[in-house]
C-alpha cells in the first residue's frame, strides 16, 4: 500500500508539472493560446500541421511520464481555450493519436492550475493522471460530435463535466 501511495503522489506531482505551461506561455497575453504535445508517436507531424494552421505549438522534451501513445492518451483543455481552436486541434490530435480517450477541462474539479494553463491544450497527458482523477473514457466519435454540436465554449465544458462525473461502483448503484 505504501508503494501505491508513493506512486500516486508521484503521478499527481507529474500531472501538476504536465499542466504547467511552456516557458513562452508564462508571459502570455490574454488571447494567446498554446498547444503542447507530448513527444510520442506522430507528435512532430501534429505539431507541424497545427503550426501551419497558425497555432503556437510546443513539444517539450520527453520525461519519465511520456512513454507511448497508449500511455499518453489524455487531452487536458485549458478553460480559456476558444471553441474554434478546439474544433481544429482535437480532430487533428485524434488523427495523430488514435488512442486519445480522456478529455478534461483542467480545473473542472476545483484544481487551481497556474493561470497560463487556462490558455493551453495539452495533447498526450498521462493515463495515470487520468485514472487518478477517475476520468471516464469518452469515445472519440462522441467527442467530435460534441465539438460540432456545442453552441459555445460553456456548452462544451458542460458536456465534458457531465461525461467525467465519477461513476459509482456496483455497490453504490445497488443502494436506493
Amino acid at each position: 500500500m505504501f508503494c501505491f501511495t508513493k506512486r500516486l503522489l508521484l503521478v499527481l506531482l507529474s500531472a501538476c508539472v504536465l499542466w504547467g505551461a511552456p516557458p513562452q506561455a508564462l508571459c502570455a497575453e490574454p488571447g494567446n493560446h498554446t498547444v503542447e504535445i507530448a513527444d510520442v508517436g506522430k507528435s512532430d507531424e501534429l505539431a507541424a500541421s497545427l503550426k501551419q494552421k497558425g497555432y503556437s505549438v510546443s513539444v517539450p522534451a520527453k520525461n519519465m511520464w511520456v512513454v507511448d501513445q497508449q500511455s499518453n492518451c489524455a487531452v487536458w483543455i485549458g478553460k480559456n481555450v476558444p471553441l474554434d481552436m478546439l474544433r481544429v486541434v482535437i480532430p487533428e490530435a485524434i488523427k495523430s493519436n488514435p488512442y486519445l480517450k480522456f478529455f478534461y477541462v483542467v480545473g473542472d474539479r476545483g484544481e487551481k492550475p497556474p493561470q497560463s494553463v487556462d490558455n493551453t491544450v495539452h495533447v498526450g497527458g498521462s493515463i495515470e493522471a487520468a485514472l487518478v482523477k477517475k476520468l471516464n473514457v469518452i469515445d472519440q466519435k462522441d467527442m467530435l460530435s460534441a465539438l460540432n454540436k456545442a453552441s459555445d465554449l460553456a456548452a462544451l465544458h458542460q458536456y465534458l463535466h457531465e461525461k467525467n462525473k465519477p461513476v459509482k461502483d456496483e455497490k453504490e448503484r445497488a443502494l436506493p
